[in-house]
């Protein structure tokens, strides 16, 4: 029998783990041996979550599945957690929340199930819409029209990505003045691009993908990321003979642009977390261990963890060691360890498609949770309050929406979520004041049952966690005008050894975010499959 190709994949995200299944799956598992290297004591990157001693869960960041999620769905169903099974998730069945700051209302939109829903259409909530005068509304009625047949009939392409979305709706016939509109706005705050203006091929993409049936869907998660999305995913790569190896961070690699090849990584461990007694890692308890305790900055900053200290290094060689690399680490990672090679001039930056990541910039999303001991937003409020003020543009009451804290011991579960934009230069605490402060001014809570001093020192019930993703490895890809032109394409990597997946790649999802990250896995394995003549697997 012939020896199995060794594939080392660098990364411990949802592209890595996509890459990984996909491999080893439909014969996959006979021709490939498959380790993942993750530099965390948990898998699932910026899509992760631990619990607290106490039981409180705290993730990365707000994370949901749109109904267009093709991917990720598919790969959830594959593991056991698909989206439509209500222990997993449930769903906000198109209903969405908008705060117009102008009338200093909520409006509840129902989004169309695709272009034939015809209640739909008459129950967009556009007609009813506070905070804006019945001329803007024919006029936003008007351009969205006009709008929903070119989407249908031309679906958008890379070329629009040269154009600001704000910039390329006026010129298609939106008035001006509606540009400045939540429900307008909400699209470049989505894409975490504040204050920065959108691309329009993401803008338009995300309008075309709603146009279709369900998609309007958002799937929202009853339990942590870790729990309900990395755990089932992980527990099958593991079935399917994948392995992994945790706390190994790669410190240098070696490119040889002579021969193509990929022909060193060196390697050292990570520190090794602090344990809790009696709390479980939702990852995966068996393998992983007891979870951690945090420090009062959860992630370091600037870059990703460290090598433990003394930790010696470790060299891995192709053809000794590896065959194949599959690089799925975040791009900043990626743009830290590309400059550790040798004549990085002529091993990266003489590669048009290494060279194109040095180009894209990136953002660091923020996100805060706290627990009252009262309820203080609306019980009917169960789904997502958009464009709330910046640098939260995001806000959501878990408890009126999870299954597990419907009745728990929290009255609020609240989830801020946006990106630092014009605030990155506050402290930690000045950041949460800020944003408890817009909280409290917003018309539809309760003010008398938020005191903000008492979240801000834990006191009389309160409890607030403030993350701020500024470590190197937690942040994204801005999608500004211009931006795709510089995203590597997967097939066509420079070194004969290395194949790319993440949520930075070229692909058919321009947004980041897990469905991008795990389709990009699976182009990944498809072409190492296909060189091994192995037929491709779909999602």
């Amino acid at each position: 029998m012939a020896q199995k190709t060794r594939v080392l994949i660098l990364g411990g995200g949802l592209s890595a783990l996509a890459t990984g299944i996909h491999l080893l799956r439909d014969g996959g598992a006979g021709r490939f041996d498959v380790t993942l290297l993750t530099m965390e004591h948990r898998l699932g990157g910026k899509a992760s979550s631990f619990r607290r001693p106490d039981g409180r869960l705290v993730d990365t960041g707000f994370h949901a599945i749109f109904g267009y999620y093709a991917e990720i769905r598919a790969m959830l169903a594959r593991a056991g957690h698909s989206t439509d099974d209500p222990r997993w998730f449930s769903t906000n069945h198109g209903v969405h929340l908008m705060y117009e700051s102008v009338a200093r209302t909520v409006n509840r939109l129902q989004i169309p199930q695709g272009p034939t829903d015809l209640q739909g259409l008459l129950h967009t909530g556009l007609l009813t819409y506070e905070g804006m005068t019945l001329r803007e509304k024919a006029q936003a009625g008007a351009w969205m029209a006009t709008m929903v047949p070119r989407l249908l009939l031309e679906p958008p392409t890379p070329a629009l990505d040269e154009h600001g979305f704000t910039a390329y709706a006026i010129s298609t016939g939106l008035d001006r003045a509606l540009t400045q509109k939540s429900w307008f706005r909400y699209v470049l705050d989505l894409c975490f691009n504040y204050p920065n203006e959108g691309s329009a091929y993401v803008g338009f993409h995300g309008f075309a993908k709603l146009l279709g049936p369900h998609n309007a869907t958002v799937y929202y998660l009853n339990g942590g990321l870790s729990e309900v999305i990395v755990a089932p995913i992980a527990t099958l790569f593991r079935a399917l003979g994948g392995k992994v190896e945790f706390c190994t961070k790669v410190t240098r690699v070696e490119l040889d642009p002579a021969t193509r090849r990929l022909t060193r990584l060196a390697m050292a461990p990570t520190a090794t977390p602090v344990p809790i007694a009696g709390v479980d890692d939702h990852v995966d308890y068996h393998v992983l261990g007891p979870s951690y305790s945090l420090a009062d900055a959860p992630y370091p900053a600037p870059g990703d963890p460290a090598p433990a200290a003394g930790a010696p290094e470790t060299v891995r060689s192709f053809g000794t060691d590896f065959d194949e690399v599959v690089w799925t680490l975040p791009i900043e990672s990626s743009r830290a360890l590309l400059r550790t090679t040798p004549a990085f001039e002529d091993a990266v930056l003489a590669q048009p498609q290494l060279a194109r990541i040095f180009k894209l910039r990136t953002v660091a999303s923020i996100s805060m949770r706290m627990w009252l001991p009262d309820k203080v937003m609306p019980a009917d409020y169960d789904t997502v309050v958009m464009g709330t003020p910046q640098p939260a543009a995001t806000i959501i009451d878990y408890a009126n929406r999870v299954d597990e804290l419907r009745g728990g011991p929290w009255g609020s579960v609240i989830e801020f979520e946006g990106q630092e934009g014009l605030d990155g230069e506050l402290t930690d605490r000045e950041m949460m004041r800020l944003l408890l402060t817009q909280f409290r001014d917003l018309p539809f809570v309760d003010t008398a049952r938020l005191r903000v001093d008492d979240v801000m020192d834990g006191k009389n019930g309160c409890v607030a966690e403030l993350r701020r993703n500024t470590a190197d490895h937690l942040r994204y890809v801005l999608m500004e005008p211009g931006h795709w032109k510089y995203r590597p394409e997967q097939d066509r990597s420079p070194y004969t050894n290395v194949t790319f997946a993440g949520d930075w790649m070229s692909g058919t999802q321009p947004t980041a975010g897990m469905e991008a990250a795990t389709r990009t896995g699976r182009v990944a394995a498809n072409l190492l499959r296909g060189a091994r003549g192995l037929p491709p697997v779909d999602a």
